[in-house]
């Protein structure tokens, strides 16, 4: 029999691999599961916390039409998350998963680096409404010990169908490290896509895929624009990649892993086959 703390762990794996808009309906089948629920609220927080951040999720900034990201790249304090947009830090309540305030930014941003972080930002907000539904992303700037400006690119996207037994979500994370004075910048991202399927079955698609370009540098704008035209070029290929991948997926591997339609071309009654297997051993 699993101790306590295997079964927070089995439990804690699970809330961490939970599909994209679905982590409350998962706590609560686990909480159904365990014999004492209660088991789970001393690690909650930390879970909670990590799987919030880890998704990138989206929140309203407060006061503001924009949507921030909930990211450890952006976290400043226990709770506490930066709004670089809206020059200000957002308080979040990850168990609720919540806005709960916020306030103003003190010296939370690199002010060295601020122009560009800026001028990547407009972009990264024009690139987001231009190539993803129900998008969003924050952009961090910070100054490396070694003098390079480094600016940081979240992206997430996410489309919730349960009507149709379906949710998904894109993130993509871009680092773009360069200096000022340099001609060329080095851009090294990283792109998850989860998406669950659960019509007659349960299907989960899960890639994690690193890449890595070079862009043009300039003033902050040029900078800026350059980074972005090598960022959609490396996410559109990438796209493609998918997308070839599902139709040999449907041709091939899906094919060999079931039994091809009856000539009636309709759904195998399983229970029937079942009864008739049991009235046949019972008359044997």
């Amino acid at each position: 029999m699993a101790t306590q703390d295997e079964l927070i762990a089995i439990a804690n794996n699970f809330l961490l691999n939970s599909p994209p808009g679905e982590f409350h309906e998962v706590v609560t089948d686990i909480r159904g599961i365990l014999a004492d629920d209660s088991i789970l609220n001393e690690t909650a927080p930390a879970t909670f916390r990590e799987y919030n951040t880890e998704q990138y999720l989206p929140v309203q900034s407060p006061g503001y039409e924009h949507q921030v990201l909930i990211t450890k790249f952006g976290e400043v304090a226990d709770g506490e998350y930066l709004d670089p947009r809206a020059q200000q830090v957002i308080f979040f309540d990850h168990i609720k998963q919540e806005v709960t305030g916020q306030r103003p930014i003190e010296n939370e941003l690199n002010q060295e680096v601020e122009p560009y972080r800026a001028a990547f930002e407009e972009h990264a907000f024009n690139y987001v409404a231009e190539h993803y539904q129900n998008g969003a992303a924050t952009v961090y700037g910070s100054k490396a010990s070694n003098g390079q400006y480094v600016i940081t690119v979240a992206i997430s996207s996410s489309k919730y169908n349960p009507n149709n037994f379906w949710n998904g979500r894109w993130r993509s994370t871009w680092t773009i490290t360069f200096s000022p004075s340099g001609q060329q910048a080095t851009l090294v991202g990283n792109i998850k896509v989860n998406v669950h399927y659960c019509e007659d079955g349960n299907l989960q698609l899960n890639t994690n895929s690193d890449q890595k370009t070079t862009s043009s540098l300039g003033d902050s704008e040029t900078a800026a624009a350059n980074a972005f035209k090598a960022i959609a070029k490396t996410e559109q290929n990438y796209q493609g990649a998918l997308e070839q991948s599902y139709n040999t997926m449907g041709e091939t591997t899906f094919k060999a892993l079931r039994r091809a339609l009856p000539i009636t071309r309709t759904k195998i009654d399983w229970s029937r086959i079942q009864n008739a297997k049991v009235i046949k051993e019972m008359k044997g």
